[in-house]
């Protein structure tokens, strides 16, 4: 039993993840882009399948913290980027990051394709007008993998953010008495290979796969 609930605490505070770190993807005016959709990369989120049910999540109630790293933020305050939350996951002030309520409301774990997020958030460009959302996010082994949306046209499911396991595995245990749950505190996020070629390829900026781009802080709650 011990060891059962070890794991259904790793898998809970694992999915307590948020976000959706395409962030810097739209950190500046985007070029044109194509009429028509990526070839191969066609939306794949869809009703979990007779054969993947999906599960309730591990916890019943809790929040997780997606902060930005320092230089993500002034990256967006100088190129005039608002960041804005597509329900429910919600914006900070001053583009610091996102905000999202986790548990059995608001999540869930498809055996196939990992632990599901509703919601996501926007990047808006308000000096040019373009926009790139990251929404319905999956949570794998290998990052983060969401929908993404770039001035209305879909570009399907990519890899957003990458993470590394030994980086934040140990802290999952975490007691937080004061918050009534468990969840780690540090566990950092970087730049996948997509978004680095994504910020390159639509705003000329140099973000290099493999930079810091945001600590996640989660609590997965059990007592009131």
């Amino acid at each position: 039993m011990r060891v059962f609930a070890r794991i259904a605490q790793l898998l809970a505070v694992v999915a307590a993840f948020l976000v959706m770190p395409t962030l810097s993807a739209a950190a500046g005016p985007f070029s044109p882009l194509p009429s028509a959709p990526i070839p191969g990369n066609s939306p794949s989120i869809d009703p979990p399948s007779a054969g993947c049910f999906k599960f309730p999540y591990f916890g019943p109630k809790g929040h997780a913290n997606f902060d930005f790293g320092n230089k993500i933020v002034s990256l967006l305050t100088e190129r005039g980027v608002r960041v804005e939350g597509v329900d429910p996951i919600q914006a900070k002030p001053g583009n610091a990051g996102v905000y999202m309520p986790i548990g059995w409301q608001q999540d869930h774990i498809d055996p196939c394709k990992g632990v599901y997020y509703p919601g996501g958030f926007t990047l808006n460009d308000v000096r040019s007008g373009h926009k790139a959302t990251v929404h319905d996010i999956y949570l794998r082994p290998d990052g983060a993998h969401a929908q993404v949306t770039l001035d209305g046209q879909e570009q399907g499911e990519q890899l957003v953010a990458t993470y590394k396991l030994e980086e934040f595995a140990w802290n999952v245990p975490t007691p937080r008495p004061l918050e009534g749950g468990i969840g780690p505190k540090h566990w950092p996020f970087y730049v996948s290979a997509y978004l680095s070629q994504k910020v390159r390829d639509l705003t000329g900026i140099q973000v290099a796969e493999g930079d810091y781009l945001a600590n996640l802080d989660a609590v997965v709650q059990y007592v009131p």
